[in-house]
């Protein structure tokens, strides 16, 4: 029995582990992907990059979904898509624009804004934290694209990143929204909205370019790079996200999880030979910091409601 129970704890052990390496590493492959999308930027156009990278994302989730897709969540889930389809329109266009690191520090700001957009959405007031972590962001967007203490610097790349952590907001509380509504299969939502993305990407590419330029980019660099942005950027990263939840605590995964935009600046420093100044790195480090504020509050708050729900569900012996 004793041996059992060992065993057991062992096992658990494992499992926590693996699950806290693992979000670690969906951590780095989140902050990586805008250097290794930048790259693959390179070789061809926005909405043709956008629609190579999610028609071959679906190729390989449908085997998963297809017998558990119908058309009523698609009804149900479709609308969030659309509100994908402009945060990765924004996102990928502001990254032409702007720098990487730029990039995956800004987006991070899209957890500061999902408690405003949440009180917004579903009518309740703004907790006094919230407004904190929400200044001590701003004085760290303020430093980090501005080119003195005193100038800001918002170009048309740092604007579009901006817009595309704002919509990632309510697209965080609409899509809970509607799964609370109708509860459906993570995966088979991940598929319905990446689907609806890649239909608007199709529709804006044939509006808006050329016939002539719809040419698969040859070179075995951008292929590559898909491939690393499809399996290790999707489909590994929310795989292990949901897994970490499962074997780990909520705290951990969020603050490991918060770590993206760190390693997405040290990536583009290193493979983009992007700098930051000293005082970049200051607004850098605030956002990282009102990030995972906001992330290790709510996990707390989850926690502490989940440890009161147990103690009232325990039998009376």
């Amino acid at each position: 029995m004793m041996e059992h129970v060992e065993q057991h704890k062992v096992g658990s052990l494992n499992k926590s582990s693996i699950a806290i390496i693992g979000v670690l590493a969906a951590a780095v492959f989140w902050g990586t992907s805008f250097g290794v999308a930048k790259e693959a930027m390179l070789y061809t156009g926005v909405l043709m990059f956008l629609v190579i990278r999610f028609c071959c994302t679906l190729v390989v989730i449908y085997p998963l979904v297809a017998k558990k897709i119908n058309w009523k969540v698609w009804r149900q889930i479709a609308p969030t898509g659309a509100i994908l389809s402009i945060i990765y329109l924004a996102e990928t266009y502001g990254l032409k624009h702007t720098t990487a690191s730029n990039a995956a520090f800004l987006i991070s700001l899209f957890i500061i804004f999902t408690p405003s957009v949440d009180a917004l959405i579903n009518r309740h007031k703004i907790a006094v934290t919230d407004l904190f972590a929400g200044v001590i962001a701003i004085a760290g967007v303020w430093l980090l694209v501005g080119d003195s203490l005193n100038t800001v610097d918002f170009n048309i790349g740092n604007i579009l990143i901006l817009i595309a952590a704002l919509g990632r907001a309510a697209f965080v509380v609409t899509t809970k929204k509607k799964m609370d509504t109708q509860p459906s299969d993570p995966m088979v939502v991940t598929f319905i909205q990446l689907s609806v993305v890649t239909l608007v990407c199709i529709f804006l590419l044939i509006l808006t370019v050329p016939s002539e330029q719809y040419v698969l980019p040859n070179a075995m660099n951008f292929w590559l790079y898909i491939g690393y942005l499809v399996v290790f950027c999707t489909l590994f990263a929310f795989y292990i996200q949901n897994y970490g939840v499962k074997h780990t605590s909520p705290t951990q995964v969020s603050f490991l999880l918060g770590l993206e935009p760190v390693f997405g600046g040290l990536f583009a420093h290193w493979w983009l030979g992007e700098r930051f100044d000293s005082i970049q790195w200051i607004g850098a480090g605030l956002i990282v910091f009102a990030a995972m504020f906001i992330s290790l509050k709510f996990s707390f708050r989850r926690r502490i409601k989940t440890s009161h729900v147990a103690e009232i569900e325990k039998p009376i012996r």
